[in-house]
């Protein structure tokens, strides 16, 4: 059993003996505060000392996790605005929170000028530099398409030649003269999600540092003082299971950029991990309300499916594991059938997996879906509009679990 099992298995029983549940709750949300910190320590050694972790708010946008995470002295990424008010609301330092919209409007421009100064703002296109303030008062940025496959599915590259975000590495010259013109101090990439070429990732970063150090030499034959001084390299690693006795991906990684670029000392370095860091820290249990025969096949209806989850009805199946309890909270050790898990949503697509094998299984047991701490809640579907859960947080060393937020009401 691992650890994440056997925190689960203690945080249902304490869940259930506490009574901290009604009736009417068919599925709980845990974040793993342990696990969390584990990730989130292991991320921030790997990096040089001065690095800004700003961990990605969309991956799990809620509030309590998230001052958890600024309290730990760890940044924020903010894909909206609404983000950014979010962050703001975390008791954060404005100077920790990154801002990537491809969408900003003037108004939210001006509204970041004015309330939170040392914001660190990435423009998406060279356009979004018309909107910005002559003297503003945030770190302002540019963000680059490196123009280099990553090894991310095709549903998450975001470095072709056409992608919607970013200005291509390929106008070089045009964001040479963007750079001396408008006041950047900060240059972004982010060459996909779920990345899996190490090396092209790696080269995408070498491009960074290296329209940097061109950037800093022109701005300098121009008599202009100011300097590029930030490099924020995005996220995009996929999720891994950490072990101490074994180097890890993301030391890897972090190790590789350093040896091969030392000129990115000159620089403070910004990361934007979001589903590295959750992925392993989170789980769910659904109740079962229906354990039905469909031809050969034994289905099982669950309060949990592709509003939850829909990464992974909708696409491709994460790694999630399931575990089997009594209404109890008591782990099954039943024999094992194949099953379908279904979903609560009213389309044909909303299975979770089907032919798992599970300990048998009936009406009012409980259904325990491990590693959902990352694009699960912050993707919550309103598809046949079911509310969000209760969630707790788990401090399982000290046996310690607090109720983040309740049952989502329907108003």
């Amino acid at each position: 059993m691992n650890i994440l099992e056997s925190e689960a298995s203690w945080s249902l029983k304490k869940i259930n003996s506490e009574k901290l549940i009604t009736a009417d709750d068919t599925a709980v949300i845990c974040q793993s505060w342990n696990q969390l910190d584990r990730y989130l320590d292991h991320l921030k050694k790997s990096f040089p000392k001065n690095t800004l972790h700003a961990v990605a708010i969309k991956t799990n946008p809620h509030k309590e996790v998230l001052k958890h995470i600024v309290q730990l002295g760890f940044g924020l990424e903010a894909a909206s605005f609404e983000e950014v008010q979010i962050a703001a609301q975390t008791g954060i330092s404005y100077d920790k929170i990154v801002f990537d919209s491809p969408v900003k409007t003037k108004k939210e421009i001006a509204f970041c000028h004015e309330h939170f100064p040392g914001i660190k703002l990435n423009v998406n296109c060279i356009e979004e530099l018309q909107r910005i303030p002559e003297n503003p008062s945030f770190t302002l940025g540019v963000r680059i398409n490196p123009m280099i496959n990553s090894g991310s599915p095709e549903l998450y590259h975001v470095s072709s030649n056409e992608s919607k975000f970013g200005v291509p590495i390929s106008e070089r010259d045009k964001l040479l003269e963007a750079i001396v013109k408008f006041p950047i101090t900060q240059l972004h990439i982010h060459a996909g999600s779920h990345m899996t070429k190490l090396n092209s990732a790696i080269l995408a970063i070498q491009k960074l540092v290296s329209l940097a150090e061109e950037a800093n030499n022109l701005l300098a034959q121009n008599g202009i003082k100011r300097r590029i001084k930030f490099l924020d390299i995005g996220g995009g690693l996929p999720p891994e299971k950490i072990k101490t006795e074994k180097t890890s991906k993301m030391q890897k990684y972090a190790l590789k950029m350093t040896e091969l670029l030392p000129n990115l000392k000159n620089y403070q370095l910004i990361t934007e991990f979001g589903q590295w860091c959750y992925f392993y820290t989170g789980y769910a249990f659904s109740k079962i309300e229906y354990v039905v025969k469909r031809g050969e096949k034994r289905v099982i209806f669950i309060h949990l499916g592709a509003d939850y989850l829909m990464r992974d009805t909708y696409s491709k199946p994460r790694g999630i594991i399931f575990k089997t309890y009594n209404s109890f909270g008591e782990k099954k050790n039943t024999e094992l059938q194949s099953y379908d898990i279904a979903g609560p949503l009213c389309f044909a697509g909303d299975y979770l997996m089907k032919e798992q094998q599970l300990n048998l299984i009936g009406e009012g047991d409980w259904l325990a879906l491990l590693n959902t701490g990352s694009n699960s809640l912050g993707l919550w579907s309103r598809h046949c509009s079911r509310t969000v859960p209760k969630i707790f947080g788990v401090d399982f060393e000290q046996k310690k679990i607090n109720l983040l937020s309740n049952r989502q009401k329907i108003d």
